[in-house]
């Protein structure tokens, strides 16, 4: 078994159907949601996986397509729901992710962003592997294209 606290998930170059529009208020949304998900999976953030977070959000491509403060605040305001009322804050979140279920491209830079936002720290520990496999299946993503499992062999 892979040890989980150096295993890094696989990052995407970008495919022509991986877009993001401008604007769409449902697509920043489920991004925000699901990097604050991937952020607070252990159930609380430290303030240097806080600044890592932030600091991998800001990086993201798919931030500055939004506008990097836009989605910066979205993102804090998400972290502080997850702080204050954990329950309230994952229903408010799988709400906003599952509208992208259907929708590829959108649906595999979400999980990209969120991994990325999983490896701020160096690392991806088994919370955050978790959260981004409950990602996955909520988007109907193969885990594999992002090296969350390994693959199935057939003999």
């Amino acid at each position: 078994m892979p040890n989980l606290r150096t295993q890094r998930p696989v990052h995407h170059e970008r495919q022509p159907s991986d877009v993001w529009t401008p604007g769409e208020a449902a697509q920043l949304d489920a991004l925000v949601a699901a990097c604050a998900m991937v952020a607070c999976a252990d159930g609380w953030v430290t303030p240097e996986e806080q600044r890592g977070a932030r600091e991998r959000m800001r990086r993201l491509e798919a931030v500055s397509v939004f506008g990097v403060d836009e989605a910066m605040a979205a993102f804090e305001g998400f972290v502080l729901r997850f702080e204050h009322d954990p329950a309230d804050a994952r229903l408010a979140a799988e709400a906003a992710i599952r509208r992208m279920r259907g929708r590829r491209g959108p649906s595999r830079l979400l999980i990209s962003a969120a991994c990325g936002v999983a490896d701020a720290d160096g690392s991806l520990d088994a919370e955050e592997r978790e959260q981004i496999l409950r990602l996955c299946k909520m988007l109907d993503m193969d885990p594999g294209e992002f090296g969350l499992i390994a693959p199935v062999l057939r003999l």
